[in-house]
This record gives structure tokens, C-alpha cells and sequence, in this order.
């Protein structure tokens, strides 16, 4: 029987997985294929399409996700989208995986890999251009 910390470091390591899947790919200028990558890890880890999360505002996601560990994936999925996507067109995706991270932080304030990721997300919006 799966722990519920082995279940949490078995997401995290599928999560990981394919963001580094698909970060090799955009490397190879097979930006399309990346994406298709993060889109089936969403259905894969979260059971649920990540087009339909985006439609969704920040307070929808959490509720929706439940988990800090399900809302985080969601946001990391979201950063790593935007960094498949290059700067101009991943600044909107950055923002909302921001949004999601300030709601979960704002609903569990002591959650300290929600704050790391806010942090990053905060820092990476401020180094890009408007």
C-alpha cells in the first residue's frame, strides 16, 4: 500500500519527468511535440485536460484540484508550458500559474514548496518584458 508521501514523491517524479521530456524537445526546435507532452501529462497526473484548466480562473483551479499537491502540478505544468512557448507568448501562462500558486498561498500560507514556486514565478514575470 502506497503512502500518501510515496504516492506525492511518485507525482513529483512522473511531473519531472515530462517537463524534462519536453524541455529536450523544445531544445530540438520540436516546440509542437513539447507541448503535446505537457498537454498528456495534465490528463496523465491530474485526470484532467489542461486546456480545461486554463479556462478556469485561479480560485476555480484550486477548488477543482483540491490537493496543494494537484494545484502545484498544475502551476509547474503552466510554467513549463511557457518556458516551451518562449517569452512573449508564455508571460500569460507564467501569470496564471502565479495566480493559482498566490490562491493556494493564500488558502495554506505555511505551504513551503507553494511559496518557492511563488517566488520563482514572481521573479522569472519580473525579468521578462512586458
Amino acid at each position: 500500500m502506497l503512502s500518501r508521501r510515496d504516492w506525492v514523491m511518485r507525482q513529483v517524479k512522473q511531473l519531472a519527468d515530462f517537463i524534462a521530456r519536453a524541455l529536450k524537445l523544445a531544445g530540438e526546435q520540436r516546440r509542437p511535440e513539447a507541448v503535446a507532452v505537457l498537454r498528456s501529462a495534465s490528463l496523465d497526473l491530474l485526470g484532467i485536460e489542461l486546456a480545461a484548466l486554463e479556462w478556469v480562473d485561479a480560485a476555480g483551479a484550486v477548488d477543482l484540484l483540491g490537493a496543494p499537491e494537484r494545484c502545484l502540478t498544475f502551476a509547474r505544468l503552466l510554467e513549463a508550458l511557457a518556458e516551451v512557448e518562449g517569452p512573449q507568448a508564455g508571460r500569460p501562462r507564467r501569470s496564471h500559474a502565479l495566480e493559482v500558486v498566490d490562491e493556494l498561498r493564500r488558502r495554506s500560507p505555511d505551504h513551503a514548496e507553494a511559496g518557492a514556486l511563488q517566488l520563482r514565478l514572481t521573479a522569472s514575470l519580473a525579468a521578462e518584458p512586458a
